[in-house]
């Protein structure tokens, strides 16, 4: 069986677009998309410039994030190697644009269903070679099988250097670029203004371009193709009401375990827990390009795909809660303590699973490492002491007094640790590579910097603290405190997810 790579000669590329327009005949791609395109980086001063020209198309990696992340399978390796997908099974989740370093998948807007290039596998099997390899006039792409050493790709491979794309994401990518600069290769290496394809603006990104500068000698990018972000407002909803709903039911549950058996805690606020479960339900369900394929993510789940777990997770915690709230109703005491542990469990798992999920989303470097996972556990429990506080103030309880000191210093532990952790993470610790210092500087002094400094920070954090230390942890300075920190912690996943999504990937 072979296995199917692709070797691109930069210095013999002409920038003709004939590749763009062979794909995009061949399968019909709708206009405003693209499986391949050819990106041009303009170099030097005038009068001695020159432009170059990258042609881009999926990678085919042999460690494919898209494939990893999808929760339907619907993404797949052939035998030959090649990253396939099959379309009847995509549910439109968008999971694998967020994941592709390359940036290099797309939904259709005939299908709704996500799309990319297969190395024109329809006519591989004709014998046939890609349509892109067959028009190009310089015979710049030379394709094949790499595990056949007579190939002519595997002796053009052995005899030149080559290069691929983004090697530090050790993705093990089957498209090898011949010549080529650091300033074509890299997205962040050449100077980004935002206005490509004869000044045409991407009003996806227009808030978070920095502002042009036409450095003389400098590389800039001078025409390239506009990508939708994948994940926006339902993304960051979704981050709000499933913490509130996984802090608010798990906080209540232990409060009941050690002895505060208001009704409040065992009945009213887990079953508030369930309605904002059910509403996070909502939005990830609406947010797919094809909401009515929900339920193939359990029909065929990708056990690699934290997509999937935490669909279970959800669900389960869904079950779980119900079950619960019934007891509570009925008064099965005996049966909410032999749910207890698993349905806390349930909760913690669907709360934490979320960080887990935005660091296999694999191109974005702002959402990796383990802190980000910690953080979201902390901000769930955060957004669900606040509201319980909120509660607990407003309507008379036994202990009451004891209750709201429980929940005002736990606020302010959780508080405490969730800036601890944004100091850590944004201001003293670095992933090291160039995508993840932009997306810091969009956080700090970009764009997003208002809402970092004057509302993550400051409203989030540093004020409730103050209101806490100096108020009490009970009463309504108390409560006003538990506003403003899930406030600020809205106002955090915001520009998390928005700062992630800002860095060019292609």
């Amino acid at each position: 069986m072979p296995k199917y790579a692709m070797a691109i000669d930069l210095e013999s590329c002409i920038g003709c677009h004939a590749c763009t327009i062979a794909c995009k005949s061949e399968h019909d791609i709708p206009i405003g998309v693209w499986r391949c395109w050819v990106k041009e980086v303009e170099k030097g001063a005038f009068p001695s410039t020159r432009r170059e020209f990258l042609p881009v198309l999926c990678n085919q990696c042999d460690d494919a994030p898209c494939q990893n992340i999808c929760p339907t399978k619907a993404l797949f390796r052939r035998k030959d190697g090649i990253v396939d997908l099959d379309p009847d099974w995509c549910i439109g989740c968008k999971s694998c644009i967020a994941a592709c370093p390359y940036d290099q998948l797309f939904i259709d807007p005939n299908t709704m269903t996500a799309e990319k290039c297969n190395f024109c596998a329809n006519r591989l099997e004709a014998n046939l070679e890609p349509a892109c390899v067959v028009v190009c006039p310089t015979q710049c792409r030379v394709f094949g099988d790499v595990e056949d050493a007579d190939s002519k790709i595997s002796k053009l491979t052995t005899q030149r250097p080559y290069h691929v794309r983004k090697p530090e994401y050790n993705t093990a990518p089957n498209i090898y670029y011949l010549e080529g600069s650091r300033q074509l290769l890299d997205p962040t290496e050449a100077g980004q203004s935002g206005i490509y394809k004869q000044g045409e603006m991407d009003m996806e990104r227009e808030d978070v371009v920095p502002e042009w500068e036409n450095k003389p000698g400098e590389s800039r990018t001078v025409y390239d193709t506009f990508h939708e972000v994948p994940w926006e407002t339902k993304i960051i909803t979704y981050l709000l009401t499933k913490g509130a709903s996984t802090g608010l039911l798990v906080i209540s549950l232990f409060l009941w375990m050690f002895g505060y058996k208001s009704s409040l805690f065992s009945f009213w606020m887990p079953a508030l827990s369930g309605v904002l479960l059910a509403a996070t339900g909502f939005v990830l369900i609406t947010d797919l390009k094809r909401p009515e394929r929900f339920y193939y993510i359990m029909l065929r789940s990708n056990w690699g795909s934290w997509m999937a777990w935490g669909t279970w997770f959800i669900a389960l915690d869904g079950a779980f809660t119900l079950l619960w709230v019934l007891g509570a109703l009925f008064g099965a005491t005996g049966f909410m303590n032999l749910i207890l542990w698993p349905t806390i469990l349930l909760g913690v798992l669907s709360s934490i699973y979320t960080g887990f999920f935005f660091a296999q989303a694999s191109a974005r470097d702002l959402w990796k490492g383990s802190e980000n996972t910690l953080d979201i556990g902390v901000q769930s429990g955060l957004k669900g002491a606040a509201i319980l506080l909120l509660f607990a103030t407003l309507f008379p309880i036994a202990n009451q007094a004891s209750a709201l000191n429980v929940l005002g210093g736990l606020l302010a532990v959780l508080i405490a640790l969730h800036l601890s952790i944004l100091v850590f993470s944004i201001l003293v610790h670095r992933f090291g590579s160039v995508a993840h210092e932009r997306a810091i500087h969009l956080l700090t002094k970009g764009p997003f910097k208002n809402d970092f400094w004057g509302g993550a920070i400051v409203v989030g954090c540093v004020l409730p603290l103050l209101l806490l230390w100096a108020g009490g942890f009970g009463g309504f300075g108390a409560v006003l405190a538990g506003i403003m920190a899930m406030a600020g912690a809205y106002l955090w996943d915001k520009i998390w997810v928005k700062a992630g999504q800002a860095v060019p990937l292609s």
